[in-house]
């Protein structure tokens, strides 16, 4: 009898063993389902396996704890980040789990990846905890992507070269045998890089690669995650139809994902897009689904995206009342504040100095100004460092010869940086002479009305070669009579504005190769070549005339009539002693002024 019982309660005992690893099984079975590699996405679809099995009182403190670092990546990948770091920040203070798990390293790496997603300098504190956790060998997907994070975000006192040199060390390792996604991973932080550099074409590549790539093995919206950085380079290089292009490709993505982030990733590249090109109709119109977008996802970056292209909108249509609102909301309206995620963003601090200038606040808009112009120098300097864009150049040339030797690398930099200081040389060079032949150029022209002065007119004229036979070249100036009167009527402030409308008369009725410049204060000199002196002495009284209607259209009932006093001189053959014979001229129109006066 004692015997059957304990048979009985052995069996019982075994049947409620079994059950539970049965169980234990199960749930492990679902931990390995839900889990997906440091850089992608798992599938939403299995987001509510996930949760329910959360609710199962039999699981393990470790088994729980899996389980919610796999729901912190579904959070990520949804882009709620604060609700993602809240929760694993909670998880890893618990005492009773396991610390070398792949699940604690993960768990590790999310952190850093929130603070990452908002600029955070946090996460080079848990990107390093991440990688001394992993090994290539082991949780290698954490160690990879802990890595790349470090060398992007966590090198300050790297130069850049060292930076490059450890990126390419991490794309040597996996070139041979590295997944899709493992290889999309490294060329998304390259492209990450590049960026660093202003290299942002080369960017563009990279990310459009690291697209491709990762379209292979991403889920959900992981397979939109790359292409928004490859928009944003591309518009940032000036690939404004390339960016267009692959705008309309995430748009095609988001109606198959159609996740809460890839229509804010898709909203966003709209607004930035139209935003960049100018496009404010159309910025309007898609704005309030940027909005939706934001508010689904709980993004700080995107509400304060969306504030921004609002106030955008506002200064465009010279709502000022509204301008102001925005400033009093970011706490600008008496000091410069600039939201930290635009700090270094050129179109916003652009944006700012056209508020303050639009409210007329001097003070403000130069502080802005000078903002705006520390980054575009601290930025141009970056972009023209040569030892920069050598080191860039020559992982461009490993990423692509892969199998190379190191001799043969190493030649092929040498090479780059022989090419580099001779287009460098040829860049001062042909800068050096471009700029000597604009500064000729602006030594010829006359700072008020733009045209010729009087010795570079003369000096061309000078050169003409003779007339054909029958023709002739014909001079004219054209004396301003009642500029000064002109000049009183319109305000004493008007003076150049009134010479540069008479100027712009002259350029309305002359001929592509005529001769145009101004001789004196109120005086205009006008050549023409090979023309018949018929031909010529009726051309020169329209151009008279057309003077004389000069201001018709800026004033109504005070009709303001430019007169002018016209010496012609004809020559039939070339000319020499041109400036005794202009002297000959200025005399007569002098002379003639005094008689007029009397």
């Amino acid at each position: 009898m004692v015997r059957r019982l304990y048979l009985t309660v052995l069996s019982l005992f075994c049947v409620l063993f079994a059950a539970s690893a049965l169980a234990n099984s199960n749930i492990d079975a679902v931990i390995e389902k839900v889990r997906s590699p440091s850089y992608d996405c798992p599938s939403q679809s299995l987001l509510p396996e996930l949760e329910q099995t959360l609710t199962l009182e039999s699981l393990t403190p470790q088994q729980r704890f899996a389980l919610t670092v796999a729901k912190g990546q579904f959070l990520i990948c949804r882009g709620k980040y604060e609700e993602a770091e809240k929760m694993l920040l909670k998880a890893i203070m618990q005492s009773n789990i396991d610390e070398s798990s792949y699940a604690f390293a993960s768990a590790i790496y999310q952190i850093g990846f929130t603070y990452d997603a908002r600029e955070n300098p946090a996460r080079c504190k848990y990107y390093q905890q991440a990688q001394d956790l992993s090994s290539p060998e082991r949780h290698s997907d954490i160690f990879t992507s802990s890595s790349l994070g470090l060398i992007n975000y966590c090198s300050e006192s790297s130069s850049p070269e060292i930076k490059l040199g450890k990126m390419f060390g991490v794309l040597k390792r996996y070139s041979d045998n590295g997944s899709p996604g493992e290889l999309a991973h490294i060329h998304n932080a390259i492209g990450l890089l590049y960026g660093n550099l202003e290299q942002h074409a080369l960017a563009a590549e990279q990310y459009l690669k690291a697209h491709k790539m990762g379209l292979l093995v991403y889920k959900g919206s992981n397979k939109v995650s790359i292409i928004i950085s490859a928009i944003v380079s591309l518009l940032s290089s000036g690939q404004i139809d390339k960016a267009y292009q692959s705008i309309l490709e995430l748009g095609a993505l988001n109606s198959e994902i159609n996740t809460p982030l890839s229509n804010f990733l898709y909203q966003y590249a709209l607004s930035i897009y139209h935003r960049k090109t100018r496009d404010y109709n159309n910025l309007a119109y898609t704005l309030p689904d940027l909005e939706e977008a934001t508010a689904n996802i709980s993004s700080s970056l995107g509400h304060k995206l969306v504030a921004w292209h609002k106030a955008e909108l506002c200064l465009h249509n010279k709502e000022l009342t509204c301008v102001k609102q925005y400033l009093a909301d970011i706490g600008a309206l008496d000091k410069i504040v600039i939201p930290k995620v635009f700090e270094t963003n050129l179109d916003y601090l652009s944006f700012n100095v056209s508020m303050y200038l639009a409210l007329k606040d001097i003070a403000l808009t130069k502080e802005a100004h000078n903002i705006y112009s520390k980054e575009v120098t601290k930025r141009r300097e970056v972009a023209q460092d040569t030892a920069l864009i050598v080191g860039a150049a020559n992982l461009y040339t490993r990423i692509y010869d892969l199998e190379s030797a190191i001799e043969k690398a190493e030649e092929q930099r040498r090479n780059t940086l022989y090419t580099a200081i001779l287009v460098f040389l040829l860049f001062v060079i042909i800068t050096g002479y471009v700029l000597r032949k604009k500064h000729v150029a602006r030594k010829a022209i006359d700072p008020v009305t733009l045209l010729l002065n009087a010795d570079s007119a003369i000096a061309r004229i000078n050169k003409l070669d003779a007339p054909k036979k029958g023709r002739a070249i014909a001079i004219a100036i054209f004396d301003i009579s009642n500029l000064r009167e002109i000049t009183r009527k319109m305000g004493s402030t008007k003076g150049d504005f009134v010479l540069r409308q008479i100027a712009q008369t002259f350029q309305n009725v002359i001929r592509g190769n005529d001769i145009l410049g101004r001789f004196g204060t109120d005086q205009f000199i006008l050549c023409l070549h090979n023309i018949e002196e018929r031909s010529a002495r009726q051309f020169f009284d329209r151009v008279q005339s057309a003077l004389e209607s000069t201001f018709e259209s800026d004033t109504n009932d005070d009709y303001l009539v430019v007169e002018s006093q016209m010496s012609v001189f004809i020559a039939t053959e070339k000319i020499t002693g041109l400036n005794d014979i202009l002297d000959d001229i200025a005399v007569s129109i002098d002379m003639g002024n005094r008689s007029g006066s009397n």
